[in-house]
């Protein structure tokens, strides 16, 4: 089968655009531009066009083979397009002047293949795809990129170092239970050739070896790899994208480029870590959605007499820390015994509270919250947060506490423990800075950690005895004979006297 994607650069546009320097265009003398955009029979065909005024930064996307008003001027174009048959896509670049009534085109016939191909390839049983990205050099946004069936992939040449050519190419398995996922890439950055014929080597690939389970999520999961290469620049951002499908729980091998990779997964809920580096030759293991989902965000911290909540995430997943995860709850801010702020959100609620302190002293933080519409059996599905910190208003500064990160060890890939078994659950001190250098972070040290666990969804707490070895706090839970689940609280007070208590309900499970 034969499959053909279109981008519009890194976004996506369904209409015109006009950005900065509009005012001063539309001030200027009209006039218009007509782009044909021709398929290798020469018919017209859709294309959308990436247009930037280099003079005024005007930039906009407007249709092939329609007249559109433009302010004469100089104009960097880019697009990419489909064949009439659908068959064949094409990519092209060059800039023209506009002078009263203009036509210019990117003529299909002229295009020349782009042939790029791993060394030494996956072998049978993969779907192999190329793509290529056309960019205006110096920073401008006019750029295109497009994917297509190996084969069936051509670029415009262009001899102007004002453009370069970004190629890259993937191997996915046909097959949802064997095989692994491939993608190199590389770029030529002064014009566009006339043709390309790439084999690239492996020696440049980074190692991804992924185990996604089931639990906190279920079901079918897209995973999606964006990358940033080693010594690419922003042309070659959109052919490093790999995405596909599987269910849950799953387990594969991902070979991209080395350099700088974001990592997600999206099915019920949406959950990501940004950008970390990973080296060529080397091979790095992923647990994604690994029990637990809970607590995990950054602590809150005062700014002018407020209180800002921070990441308040009550459902982050332990590796991919980052995302939306639809939940419902309430939270609530206490001072000398009276409630300073109150709020009750659902899964459609944008929560970014700064309430004003009326000064320095203790203050208690409560949010609990509940994910809804999950498949039975799902995990994590209830949290809480309570945080008792001392605050002082006139500083712009991070509060102190922690927050438990559990990890049950030695689960399968569906986060279950065996019935009748002990697990270890690692319990993490947690404490993330703001990433905001005017936000001072004070230094903190642990007092002591409690723990609890409970197996008839919070009616009853077991106390656990809480072990501490070689810097790392575990404590050992006897697993219900009979099955079940199992939440997990910790209570951890730090050596200035603030508390953070930590719940998760349904936490992991028993069979």
């Amino acid at each position: 089968m034969r499959r053909i994607t279109v981008a519009a650069g890194v976004v996506t546009v369904l209409g015109p655009l006009l950005l900065a320097g509009a005012s001063t265009a539309s001030a200027a003398t009209k006039g218009s531009l007509t782009v044909r955009t021709l398929d290798r029979s020469g018919k017209p065909v859709y294309a959308q066009v990436a247009v930037y005024n280099t003079k005024t930064g005007d930039f906009r996307f407007i249709q092939g083979n329609k007249k559109t008003s433009l302010p004469n001027g100089g104009y960097e174009l880019a697009t990419s397009f489909a064949g009439g048959d659908d068959e064949d896509a094409f990519v092209g670049g060059h800039s023209v002047r506009v002078s009263g009534a203009t036509t210019t085109t990117f003529d299909g016939r002229k295009g020349r293949a782009v042939n790029v191909s791993l060394s030494p390839a996956p072998g049978s049983g993969y779907d192999h795809m190329v793509s290529a990205a056309v960019c205006a050099t110096d920073d401008s946004p006019a750029e295109m990129s497009i994917s297509a069936s190996a084969g069936d992939l051509y670029a415009i040449p262009n001899t102007s170092t004002a453009y370069q050519l970004a190629y890259g190419t993937t191997y996915q398995p046909r097959s949802a239970d064997s095989g692994d996922f491939w993608l190199a890439s590389g770029r030529h950055s002064r014009g566009v050739p006339s043709g390309v014929s790439a084999k690239l080597t492996r020696s440049g690939l980074t190692t991804l070896k992924v185990s996604a389970r089931s639990g906190p999520d279920s079901g079918q999961a897209q995973f999606s790899f964006d990358g940033e290469p080693t010594g690419g620049d922003s042309c070659s951002w959109s052919t490093n994208i790999l995405g596909f499908q599987r269910d849950l729980p799953a387990s594969f091998a991902v070979h991209v480029p080395a350099g700088r990779w974001d990592v997600s997964q999206q099915s019920h809920d949406y959950i990501y870590n940004g950008f970390h580096t990973y080296a060529a030759g080397k091979t790095t293991s992923l647990s994604l959605g690994h029990a637990v989902w809970g607590p995990g965000g950054r602590l809150p911290y005062t700014w002018y007499h407020q209180l800002y909540f921070g990441d308040d995430n009550l459902f982050a997943d332990p590796k991919l820390t980052g995302g939306g995860v639809l939940a419902s709850g309430s939270v609530k801010l206490t001072h000398a015994g009276r409630t300073l702020y109150s709020h009750t959100y659902s899964p459609s609620t944008q929560l970014d509270p700064h309430p004003r302190i009326p000064g320095s002293g203790w203050y208690t933080l409560t949010e609990t919250g509940h994910r809804g519409g999950l498949p039975s059996g799902s995990l994590s599905t209830s949290a809480s947060l309570s945080l008792h910190f001392y605050a002082d208003a006139g500083k712009n500064q991070q509060i102190r506490n922690y927050i438990t990160r559990f990890w049950p060890e030695a689960l399968n890939g569906r986060n279950q423990a065996a019935a009748g078994s002990t697990t270890v659950v690692d319990l993490g001190m947690q404490r993330l800075g703001t990433d905001d250098g005017t936000i001072r972070q004070l230094s903190d040290g642990v007092k002591s950690v409690r723990a609890w666990y409970t197996t008839d969804n919070g009616a009853h707490w077991k106390a656990a005895t809480v072990k501490l070895s070689g810097g790392k706090r575990t404590i050992a839970v006897p697993d219900p004979v009979a099955g079940g689940r199992v939440g997990l609280r910790s209570t951890v007070t730090d050596t200035h006297g603030d508390t953070s208590t930590t719940t998760v309900y349904n936490a992991y499970a028993v069979n």
